[in-house]
């Protein structure tokens, strides 16, 4: 991403902090993850963030909107909120109990994620189904890249909350020890 993506990002959280509910996959399946270190991926305004760490995670949430991590840091201390550009951040290797990717998309993260995740540890992933569009998954294709875990959840399913795509996925699988 360059400047103009942190811009674009930060308008977007300036405009837009009334999504405080997390995610209903995150909250569906938090029960398979260990207490331990969590990582929001793209947290954006730390809607999940908070959730983790009022579950008891230490979590890392990592965003390029340094206006979304300003408002995120100092709300809990079990919150590091880390304001990175996530397409040249490095995932630490065996460091998490959980990690979250809800709505963003990069491919390059999937190795990293894999290595980042502790045995046992857990993976929950949202996006959207777009065979057209790069930043968006195919189907089946979380499947095949995580095909090394256990699947605990997997459904593609029409979207209703977006005029964008027509599809989402959802994912949740647990690394294999």
């Amino acid at each position: 991403m360059t400047e103009q993506d942190r811009e674009k990002w930060n308008l977007k959280y300036l405009k837009n902090r009334k999504n405080s509910d997390p995610s209903e996959i995150l909250e569906k399946y938090i029960f398979l993850a260990s207490r331990g270190n969590a990582l929001d991926l793209a947290c954006g305004n730390g809607r999940n963030s908070r959730f983790l760490a009022q579950k008891g995670f230490q979590v890392d949430a990592v965003d390029i909107s340094n206006i979304a991590i300003n408002n995120l840091a100092g709300q809990d201390p079990r919150i590091n909120a880390i304001c990175q550009d996530i397409d040249t951040w490095q995932i630490p290797q065996d460091r998490y109990q959980i990690i979250i990717n809800i709505r963003f998309m990069d491919r390059r993260l999937f190795p990293m994620i894999q290595k980042g995740l502790k045995p046992g540890g857990i993976l929950i992933f949202e996006s959207f189904i777009d065979k057209k569009k790069e930043y968006c998954l195919t189907p089946n294709e979380l499947l095949k890249a995580f095909e090394s875990f256990h699947v605990v959840y997997y459904e593609e399913k029409k979207v209703e909350h977006s005029d964008k795509f027509d599809q989402s996925v959802y994912f949740v699988a647990i690394k294999k020890v």
